[in-house]
């Protein structure tokens, strides 16, 4: 893997120029934000580039044009996005990401070699997240992981039962579709995607051709952005590449593959080997690439894109409305991410309030049998309050460490 690794990153070094982070940080709103962003931005366009990608919607720059507010003066697009942002959410809970919003509007990457552990760049940038090529999916931050690793053979015999079935591609929508023209280099023509959800939105032909696969990781309780199935045909593999964002992460169950070590993904300097029934948590924010060394045995898996552990709730709302924001750019379209918004934050309160009064109950009742104090009631609960925290609940993972002046941030 690191020969084959090596030799592809030589074929497809890029040069950069770099400018400390200092730079971007000082540069202001009315500077990187006055470029006005196409309005109209098709889904279909949007939907599988940002899956690779990651991040912000692959959004082309236009005119530098904004839209009149009443007094007669041109308010750039970007300020728009970023005042209609912050107003949906609660003060200061969203900073981060309208910085990230600023990072994206200025076309910056950020760039950073962490000794012993390799190279990440982003353009869609969160401060502040632990970076790590691949965290341990039995480490406590992700129980959603080993739940579907136990159910694995579950999700395996259903995807075996559409594979058998020759009117797969009639049924469902963009069944195994190949790579985008801008990814399709780095891919290749052998990399197959069968898309279940994308940007925290289900695709309703879709999940009925899998209705235990998705069940399941609902159940899990995954705080997904993206699950597709992915088929790597023999003697294939990706060159090595970034997905571009450090605040959605990538997920890998074994399904189907060939036996370790035929078949690797390389994040940064480590390497692991896919095996049926095992899961891998990696930060594809860093470089790397994957290769099937088999001769004859196609790889499939399950891949989940999941936010960041240490996003906040409101954080992970802030991006939603960003993906929102990005589909309708005109005022109308603003209006109704910020309602989406609101509805989402309003639901998380009504869930935390009604934990809150679980636990109050909990403690009123104590623990004898008389009190609901019940082995089998405690344990729900733990199952409960594991499953609200995979969703985002709480801040989990590793502490972050802020960017200091030695970062590079490319432009």
């Amino acid at each position: 893997p690191d020969a084959r690794h090596a030799e592809a990153v030589a074929q497809t070094t890029v040069t950069r120029t770099t400018l400390p982070l200092s730079a971007r940080r000082s540069a202001p709103l009315e500077t990187m934000a006055s470029t006005t962003l196409n309005v109209a931005v098709p889904r279909a366009v949007a939907t599988r580039s940002r899956a690779r990608r990651g991040g912000m919607p692959p959004v082309r720059l236009a005119s530098r044009r904004g839209v009149r507010c009443a007094a007669g003066e041109e308010v750039p697009l970007g300020v728009q996005i970023e005042t209609a942002l912050m107003d949906a959410f609660p003060p200061s809970t969203v900073t981060r990401v309208r910085d990230s919003l600023r990072f994206t509007l200025a076309d910056g990457t950020y760039k950073k070699t962490h000794v012993g552990l390799g190279d990440q760049v982003a353009s869609s940038y969160v401060a502040d997240l632990t970076a790590k090529p691949y965290w341990d999916p039995k480490g406590g931050s992700f129980p959603w992981m080993e739940f579907l690793e136990e159910h694995y053979l579950t999700i395996r015999d259903e995807l075996r039962c559409a594979l058998a079935d020759p009117l797969l591609e009639q049924k469902g929508n963009a069944i195994w579709v190949a790579a985008a023209r801008d990814d399709a280099e780095g891919y290749g023509p052998d990399w197959r995607t069968l898309v279940l959800q994308d940007r925290c939105e289900w695709e309703p032909s879709n999940v009925l051709l899998f209705p235990k696969t998705v069940d399941l990781v609902k159940r899990a309780a995954a705080p997904s952005v993206e699950v597709f199935f992915a088929k790597q045909a023999p003697q294939t593999g990706i060159k090595p590449h970034t997905d571009f964002t450090n605040f959605i992460m990538t997920a890998h169950l074994g399904l189907d593959v060939p036996p370790k070590p035929e078949s690797w993904m390389k994040v940064g300097e480590e390497t692991q080997y896919w095996e049926n029934g095992k899961g891998m948590c990696a930060d594809t924010s860093f470089i790397h690439s994957t290769y099937n060394e088999s001769a004859t045995m196609d790889r499939y898996v399950l891949i989940v894109r999941f936010w960041h552990p240490e996003l906040t709730k409101h954080e992970r709302n802030g991006v939603r409305f960003l993906f929102d924001a990005f589909e309708d750019l005109s005022p109308e379209g603003l209006r109704q991410a910020q309602d989406n918004a609101r509805a989402r934050t309003k639901a998380d309160a009504e869930a935390a309030e009604k934990k809150r009064r679980r636990g109050r109950k909990r403690r009123r009742g104590g623990g004898g049998a008389g009190g609901g104090g019940s082995r089998l009631a405690e344990a729900r609960r733990a199952q409960e309050e594991q499953a609200e925290q995979a969703q985002g609940c709480f801040g989990v993972g590793g502490r972050a460490r802020a960017p200091r002046e030695g970062d590079e941030v490319t432009f």
